[in-house]
C-alpha cells in the first residue's frame, strides 16, 4: 500500500529498529569517557563526533532514541487509557457528572503544559520515571475532551438509542457501541501527542528534571552542548535535529492517518 511508502512512517520505522537493536547500532558505551578526544568532530571511529567528556555522540543519540520513545509512546499510552474512558463516560452520562468530571479536566488545561509538567517533576523529584508520569497527565485532557466530544455526538443516534432500549448496561454501550465509532479522531491524535511528549521530555532534561546524567537524552544533550555552539556546532545539531525530525515525522503520520492512509 502506498501508505508505507511515506517518509514519515519510514524515519519513524527507522528510529524504532534503531531504538530496539541500540546495543548493535551503538558503536560505544554511551556513558564511556574519553579525555584525550574531547569534542573531536566527525570521523570514521566516532561517526558522529564527541562531546565535552570524549563520549561518542552517535551512541548517545541511539541510546537516546530509547528513552525518547519509551516517554513518548508510554506516557501518551497511559493518557489515551486514562483520559478516553474518562472523556466517554462524561459525554454519555451529561449533566452533573459532566461537569464535575469535565471541570476537572479544564483546570489541567488552564495550567501551560510545561509549567504543570514542571510543578509535577518538582513534587515527586526528577528521573525518566517520573517526568513519564507528568509527561501522561499533561497529555491527559486533549483524549478526554476528543473522546467526550464524540461521546456527545454519538449518544442521541439511533443506534446508540437502540442498544439502550434493548437493555444494554452503561459500559457496553460506551465501550462497544460508542467507542468504536468515535475511535478516528483519536487515532489521528496520537501521533500528535506522541511528538508533544517527545517534545515535553526533551525540555524537562533539557532543564534537568527529566532523564539524569550520565543517561543519554536528547534533551539533555542540547543542554550540554550549550557552552560548545561556536567549537563545536555539531554537538548541539546532532540532538536538536534528532528532536525535530522526529516530531515531523509524527506529524506527518498523523496526517496521513487523518487522510486514511492516502499518500
Amino acid at each position: 500500500m502506498r501508505r508505507w511508502r511515506s517518509p514519515s512512517v519510514a524515519f519513524l520505522a527507522w528510529l524504532l529498529v534503531l531504538a530496539a537493536g541500540a546495543p548493535w547500532f551503538a558503536r560505544h558505551d554511551p556513558t564511556e569517557m574519553s579525555k584525550g578526544a574531547p569534542l573531536a568532530g566527525p570521523s570514521w571511529t566516532n561517526w558522529l563526533g564527541t562531546d565535552h567528556l570524549g563520549r561518542d555522540i552517535w551512541s548517545r543519540l541511539v541510546w537516546g532514541s530509547r528513552v525518547a520513545l519509551a516517554i513518548g509512546v508510554g506516557a501518551t499510552a497511559a493518557a489515551a487509557l486514562a483520559g478516553v474512558p474518562l472523556g466517554l463516560w462524561a459525554g454519555f452520562a451529561g449533566g452533573r457528572t459532566d461537569g464535575v468530571l469535565m471541570r476537572g479536566v479544564d483546570t489541567l488545561l488552564a495550567i501551560p503544559p510545561v509549567v504543570l509538567a514542571l510543578a509535577l517533576v518538582a513534587m515527586t523529584g526528577p528521573g525518566s520515571l517520573n517526568a513519564g508520569v507528568a509527561v501522561a497527565v499533561v497529555g491527559l485532557p486533549q483524549f478526554a475532551r476528543l473522546a467526550r466530544a464524540g461521546a456527545l455526538s454519538q449518544r442521541h443516534m439511533e443506534y446508540t438509542e437502540a442498544a439502550v432500549a434493548a437493555g444494554a448496561g452503561a459500559a457496553r454501550i460506551v465501550f462497544r457501541t460508542i467507542l468504536p465509532n468515535t475511535i478516528s479522531p483519536l487515532i489521528v491524535q496520537l501521533p500528535i501527542a506522541i511528538a508533544r511528549a517527545v517534545l515535553l521530555e526533551a525540555s524537562l532534561s533539557f532543564l534537568g528534571l527529566g532523564t539524569q546524567p550520565p543517561a543519554p537524552s536528547w534533551g539533555l544533550m542540547v543542554n550540554e552542548s550549550r557552552n560548545y555552539m561556536y567549537s563545536a556546532p555539531w554537538y548541539g545539531v546532532m540532538p536538536g535535529g534528532a528532536i525535530a525530525l522526529t516530531v515531523l515525522a509524527l506529524n506527518g503520520a498523523s496526517d496521513l492517518a487523518r487522510r486514511g492512509g492516502r499518500s
